[in-house]
């Protein structure tokens, strides 16, 4: 019978490899080495055959010189073993503190370098040998293969102190309890007690930069010459509140509006008509709290004020830079449809976003909040003072789509204790007629009375050729960056000119079709620019160099128009195609992390704080959710 096939391979042991840390770095007991050692001696060597496991391993002279190769390696990497255990524990971000997070942080960076590169092979010339086994993405090395939690910082947020020391600040100071997911006003008191670092209020920035772009970038509009002439363009007149009401505002309806709130075993239903506030704090309520509550002092459990503004909301923004009692509030609410129909003709066409709309008359509300005094730096809202419809800007340049407030900082000078009104900002608006127009809103006066304007012509205004104005945002306080219909994108300077039509300065094609929202990397970076299309693409660009600096992350198949810039986290916050809300680190803006899964699409997000590291979403099913990025 004849015997089973055998292999012609030679016979014997395999080497076996195996990842022994101790021995990587050179540390092993003495009498193992001596064993080894012998063992190595008495073997024979065996000639390598053509099927052998060690035919692609390199072996260069003798066993001795091979040894004596290896002895004389381990030195310096027993030195690092030494160094690096001595400083691993006292560089953990977790045990640092704000007073010496300085030095703390030097540290350990340099403990990280050490630990990540100092047992890697190196050339001749002193570079690192890149590792097969290790995973690197656009030349970086990819964060999630188990690498020093310093490390990880420094490929999250860079390598310089005025980005880590941010990032490590503000995580010390709200990754704990409850001010993880929302600001108590207890830490928020107790902050402003504590010394800050250098970069702490002003998220790496120096504070001199800072001091400067609050002065001298407003010199401009407090001239004689160029302020004024900006502060004269704008024409308004005082119209009549029948005339408002009529045409501007939209019509309010013949019955209130029903709203059902309270406990889920105990929910009451209240009427706010047109225009009017409600506190809705009422709903939670005891019968037996209800009366002489000031007196006793009980605290509410919810505090909050409601407004029928008679149609929906198309954007909202609170007014930056209010230091006193009194806050701000703009709103803006298109007109109805059986209004719009008295204003178009036969021979309208089908209302386009890429198109200019028709002239509808359409109204800007700024309502007053109050506040209640306080010896503390943070206040409360007074419940005894109800909010009131301060001013009404009206127009005829189409719906309002678009506001944002120049929120840069502004220092107060003696020119404005001289004017009469009280100037609260100025606001960047984008209307249906495809014009971005900057107006400079002010009060006058202590009349509890609304006012009525109509806007003749606004501060300045400017439109790009051939297309329409889609979203604005402030570069500084005289530059705005306007998205395009077209995928173009444009910078103005709002400073008056001697030309009737402003041209920009910047108008590049950053993407292939319309662009949903824009904003920028303030403070930090304001040099950098996010922009999405919808086309799904997401985009970070320099204005210095476009073409080449620019980077993009994953393409989404439906574009989600919701965009934020985080200061705190030093990230971008947006909503994803679904109903996730994602983050992107302008240091590895490739990347995309989800950080929430909402109940339905994402229909509203609100503008990141400068105070706490949350963002808030509003979905399809009438829910918010608050995340925190540490």
């Amino acid at each position: 019978m004849t015997s089973g096939r055998r292999s012609g391979r030679f016979k014997g042991p395999r080497a076996v490899y195996i990842d022994d840390p101790f021995k990587a770095a050179g540390i092993s007991d003495d009498e193992d080495s001596t064993k080894q050692e012998s063992l190595r001696s008495g073997k024979k060597k065996r000639t390598p055959t053509e099927d052998s496991a060690s035919d692609h391993e390199f072996v260069a002279g003798s066993g001795e010189e091979a040894d004596e190769g290896i002895d004389e390696e381990d030195e310096p990497e027993e030195e690092l073993e030494e160094e690096f255990g001595s400083e691993a524990d006292a560089s953990d971000p977790e045990d640092l503190e704000i007073d010496g997070i300085e030095s703390a942080l030097g540290k350990g960076r340099s403990t990280s370098s050490q630990h990540d590169v100092s047992f890697k092979k190196r050339r001749a010339d002193g570079t690192v040998v890149p590792s097969a086994e290790e995973t690197h993405i656009r030349g970086i090395i990819e964060p999630r293969d188990h690498l020093s939690k310093s490390t990880y910082y420094t490929l999250t947020f860079g390598s310089d102190d005025r980005d880590l020391m941010p990032a490590i600040h503000f995580r010390m100071r709200w990754n704990k309890g409850i001010d993880a997911v929302f600001p108590s006003r207890f830490t928020l008191e107790e902050t402003e007690k504590k010394p800050e670092y250098l970069y702490g209020p002003t998220f790496g920035v120096h504070p001199d930069d800072v001091m400067k772009e609050s002065t001298r970038g407003w010199d401009w509009y407090y001239d004689r010459d160029t302020g004024e002439r900006f502060r004269k363009r704008q024409r308004i007149e005082t119209i009549g509140e029948s005339v408002a009401f009529q045409n501007y505002l939209p019509q309010p309806d013949t019955q209130k509006c029903g709203i059902l709130l309270g406990p889920h075993d105990n929910q009451q239903l209240f009427e706010l008509g047109y225009h009017e506030s409600f506190d809705f704090g009422k709903a939670w309520e005891e019968p037996s709290s209800k009366v002489d509550e000031s007196k006793t002092g009980t605290k509410r459990i919810r505090e909050g004020w409601m407004l029928n503004i008679g149609q929906k909301a198309h954007c909202m923004t609170w007014a930056p830079n209010q230091n006193g009692l009194t806050q701000y509030l703009a709103v803006a609410a298109a007109i109805k449809e059986d209004q719009k129909n008295q204003y178009k003709s036969e021979e309208s066409e089908p209302v386009s976003s890429f198109q200019p709309s028709e002239p509808f008359p359409s109204a800007l509300q700024i309502w007053e909040f109050k506040g209640k005094p306080s010896d503390t730096p943070t206040m409360t809202l007074d419940m005894d003072s109800k909010p009131r419809l301060r001013q009404v800007w009206c127009a005829d340049w189409g719906d309002l789509r678009r506001m944002v407030w120049c929120n840069l900082p502004r220092t107060e000078r003696a020119e404005d204790e001289e004017d009469e009104k009280q100037s609260i900002g100025l606001l960047a608006t984008v209307w249906g007629d495809g014009y971005v127009r900057v107006l400079d809103i002010k009060t006058g006066g202590v009349s509890q009375e609304t006012e009525f304007f109509k806007i003749k012509s606004p501060a300045f205004e400017a439109k790009p050729p051939s297309t329409v104005c889609t979203c604005v945002t402030w570069l500084s306080p005289s530059d705005l960056v306007v998205g395009c219909g077209n995928g173009f994108v444009a910078i103005w300077n709002i400073e008056p000119s001697s030309t009737s039509q402003p041209l920009p300065y910047f108008y590049r094609p950053l993407h292939a079709t319309y662009i949903l929202n824009i904003t920028s990397a303030y403070p930090v970076h304001p040099q950098l620019i996010i922009t999405i299309s919808m086309d799904g693409e997401t985009r970070m660009w320099s204005v210095l160099d476009p073409t080449s600096e620019m980077t993009s992350t994953g393409r989404m198949r439906g574009a989600s128009p919701y965009l934020s810039y985080s200061p705190i986290c030093q990230s971008v916050i947006a909503g994803d195609e679904n109903e996730f809300a994602r983050i992107i680190p302008i240091r590895r803006f490739f990347t995309t992390t989800t950080i929430a899964r909402l109940s339905s699409t994402i229909s509203a997000m609100a503008q990141c704080s400068y105070h706490h590291p949350c963002a808030l979403f509003g979905s399809a099913a009438d829910l918010a959710a608050d995340m925190v990025y540490a």
